[in-house]
């Protein structure tokens, strides 16, 4: 064991090995990602302690599926470096790990986490864990919706650190889309469904062979549909994300189909309460041209809802999300994204290169028995937006904003307790059954939350799976809203594009009528 103040050549030896010098690791994005990371302007770490000779899981299955048949002897031991936000010396740690006397809780409160370094050449960064920014709250904060507690042992001591693991791909078992399952499932393995697997186990229920017909090891990456795959064996569904805009080059050819940043927020924002990281596909800057890269996406900054003045086009709440924390495997975990025009975005790549990245794909790793997708509730949230503002009129000084979410209903009940309902409307929904996953359209006028509309997103796709309507302003809204309907129900009606408009208009008008 070993006690060192944290500083850039510490910081360079700690992540060393026989076959990576400290040298090469300054070379590594990872560590210039890293000590900004983990430095005066992030978490502020100020001392390193070197655990060595540690059994990491994921390491060993790993090494038997490659390393254990190399003709160079790895170890099969790994070694795992902690991170502290206090200072102390080695006599002072070896007081806290024996004595139970001590203040305990006041010391490893300025725990920060841990990375395992592999026993391999360069690719060295392993399993880690390391905390977060700060958290906020849903609004006008960072949110990380996509981590997990983990327990931390340490020489006999528990910490319980929230975070989501995090590792660098190896190009020999994993590639970058691997790595970007492998951190994503570590967070949804907390279902029971769900299988936790590790990246060369990932990457052979991808498919039987590599993109060019090769062998899958050493690994060259994995196409979209190798992804789904790999996500699909291990208890999960895959729904493909793209809305297809277009960068054309200087001459106006196309170069890439991509998705818009608006897009992309809502996709976001409309899955993230379920907790489940998506991953996005993206084109990034590299040697003078853009390849594809994949990255876990596990939170957003948003800033709380404002009063935006009335328009024709529909107003999004979405669109307040200003940055995105994702795992990306070549840099580190919860790396700063930000977004630069329509498509845009702006990823420790792009501030490297000073070029754009963009999104090619977003997928949304689900439970299998949700099935109502947010496209089939965004057409219904279009309609609603339509309907209101005709009958709003000039009675409102602000835009409606729309919000779009899929929750667990055992949230959309918790969320109903802290409402403005009444104690018997709240009583009335939270003791009826519910579908464990619902979709809720939400309308808010600046930070006033006005209407929920609840779906049950278990449904049947072209049925009419509405199943609330809540208000939360005054009662006399819906008398008014009910008439305004029934008079006006040969010019409204059409204004919901969907199959089943006629159900979800006579759902309006019988839901205000109540």
């Amino acid at each position: 064991m070993q006690v060192l103040p944290f500083s850039n050549d510490n910081l360079s030896i700690s992540l060393s090995n026989k076959y990576t010098s400290p040298k090469s690791i300054n070379q590594k994005k990872h560590f210039k990602f890293l000590l900004a990371y983990l430095g005066s302007t992030g978490l502020n770490t100020n001392t390193i302690v070197i655990e060595e000779d540690y059994v990491s899981k994921d390491f060993l299955h790993d090494y038997c599926a490659y390393y254990a048949q190399c003709y160079e002897e790895y170890p099969k031991r790994c070694k795992r470096v902690h991170f502290f936000s206090n200072s102390f010396t080695h006599a002072e740690f070896c007081d806290v790990i024996v004595d139970e006397t001590l203040n305990q809780q006041e010391f490893w409160d300025c725990y920060l986490g841990f990375i395992v370094v592999k026993p391999i050449p360069l690719t060295v960064i392993g399993y880690t864990i390391l905390k977060t920014y700060s958290n906020g709250d849903d609004f006008n904060g960072r949110n990380f919706w996509g981590l997990r507690n983990y327990n931390v042992h340490i020489y006999g001591n528990e910490i319980k650190l929230p975070s989501l693991a995090f590792q660098e791909q190896d190009s020999v078992l994993a590639a970058c889309a691997t790595t970007a399952i492998w951190s994503m499932l570590n967070k949804a393995a907390n279902d029971s469904h769900t299988i936790l697997k590790s990246p060369s186990q990932i990457t052979k229920d991808a498919d039987k062979v590599s993109l060019d017909g090769s062998r899958l090891f050493p690994n060259k990456g994995l196409s979209i549909i190798q992804i789904c795959q790999a996500i699909q064996n291990s208890g999960l569904v895959s729904e493909i994300k793209r809305d297809n805009f277009v960068v054309k080059d200087a001459d106006g050819n196309i170069v890439y189909h991509v998705s818009s940043n608006q897009y992309l927020k809502k996709i976001l924002n409309a899955y993230s309460q379920i907790g489940i990281p998506i991953i996005l596909v993206i084109y990034v800057p590299n040697g003078g041209a853009h390849g594809l890269h994949a990255i876990t996406v596990s939170g957003f900054n948003q800033k709380a809802p404002t009063l935006i003045a009335p328009k024709d086009s529909i107003s999004w709440l979405a669109d307040n999300i200003e940055k995105v924390y994702a795992h990306d495997d070549q840099w580190g975990p919860f790396a700063r994204i930000t977004f630069n025009g329509d498509v845009g975005i702006n990823t420790p790549w792009s501030e490297e290169s000073g070029i754009d990245s963009y999104v090619n794909n977003i997928v949304v790793p689900l439970y299998p028995k949700i099935r109502i997708s947010y496209e089939d509730i965004e057409v219904i949230a279009f309609g609603l937006d339509s309907i209101f503002k005709l009958f709003f009129g000039k009675a409102t000084v602000a835009d409606l904003v729309w919000d779009i979410k899929l929750l667990y209903s055992e949230s959309f009940k918790t969320n109903l307790k802290e409402s403005s309902l009444t104690t018997e409307e709240k009583l009335a929904r939270i003791s009826q059954h519910m579908p464990k996953y619902l979709w809720v359209i939400t309308c808010y006028i600046g930070e006033n939350k006005i209407f929920d509309f609840s779906f049950d997103a278990t449904a049947v796709t072209h049925a009419m799976y509405a199943k609330d309507f809540i208000c939360y302003v005054t009662p006399d809204i819906k008398s008014k809203l009910n008439e305004f309907l029934k008079t006006n129900r040969g010019l409204l009606l059409n204004l919901f594009k969907h199959s089943a408009r006629s159900e979800y208009y006579d759902f309006l008008i019988e839901e205000s009528n109540n």
